[in-house]
């Protein structure tokens, strides 16, 4: 049995020893945080140092660091006391590589794909965020052996209605609850955006690779790991991280930990995996 732990840390630097608190305190096997800086990483990494001997950034594989800066100064992170090799970040064709992290995770003698991922929003970064899911989806849609295990901040799906399913944000949804495509959307495709999104979210099963939460937790159940709110007011709930497991990965348990979001560590919930 293992424990793995996503968590968006929200780049709040005068938070991150509460947060990593946190994470020791839960005492995951596999860690995967996402919005992490130069700067912030070298904190995390110092705190975490004596209890993982496995640390990695997206940071490392960069050529030209001088570019990490604006929208491209995150970054994601793994640690663990797994052996861990790096696999190379030109399996993907992204705009910027250092959005995910991708490694070889020997757990019991038996090597795990893991990938971490944090997908631009769409709302600040427009079309970046459908590239970088369709790089990632190309990269990830093929047959394999291996089991694998995808997550992170994906930035995705707007909803997830019980009669229609994933809604992207390519989708207008009416008074009724109907969703439907529009056919043009942050001046590009419609339907190339609702690919990029749909594919990741339900595309990737065919390749074995399915969302965790919802081999456990079906639809209906309303769940949110993002919060947006305007004046004081909760305006949208979001599920924007997530996990995604080969189906020989057998799911103990897999939850949202809302309750250190609400205490102000970040702006998204933890999600905490453990396979059995």
């Amino acid at each position: 049995m293992f424990k793995c732990l996503t968590w968006n840390l929200g780049y709040r630097l005068k938070k991150i020893s509460s947060q990593m608190k946190v994470v020791l305190d839960r005492n995951p096997n596999i860690i995967a945080f996402q919005e992490i800086t130069l700067e912030s990483s070298k904190i995390i990494k110092k705190i975490l140092s004596s209890s993982y001997k496995n640390i990695v950034d997206s940071f490392e594989l960069m050529s030209d660091q001088s570019l990490l800066k604006g929208p491209r100064r995150l970054g994601v992170l793994i640690a663990t006391n797994y052996d861990l090799k790096l696999r190379s970040q030109n399996e993907f064709d992204i705009p910027w590589p250092e959005r995910i992290l991708a490694a070889d995770i020997t757990i019991l003698h038996e090597t795990i794909e893991f990938y971490n991922t944090y997908i631009p929003p769409g709302s600040s970064n427009r079309w970046k965020k459908i590239e970088t899911l369709e790089g990632l989806y190309k990269g990830l849609a093929k047959h394999t052996e291996k089991k694998r295990i995808l997550c992170g901040d994906f930035n995705t799906p707007q909803d997830e209605l019980l009669k229609y399913g994933v809604c992207t944000f390519a989708q207008k949804i009416n008074k009724k609850g109907v969703p439907k495509l529009k056919k043009i959307f942050r001046r590009g495709s419609g339907n190339r955006w609702d690919q990029g999104e749909r594919n990741i979210l339900e595309g990737l099963k065919e390749f074995n690779l399915s969302d965790a939460y919802r081999r456990i937790h079906p639809v209906p159940e309303k769940a949110y790991s993002f919060v947006i709110e305007r004046r004081g007011k909760v305006v949208a709930k979001r599920r924007f991280d997530h996990f995604f497991s080969s189906r020989e990965l057998i799911i103990k348990s897999i939850e949202y930990l809302h309750k250190y979001r609400e205490n102000g560590l970040s702006d998204h919930s933890p999600l905490e995996l453990v396979i059995k």
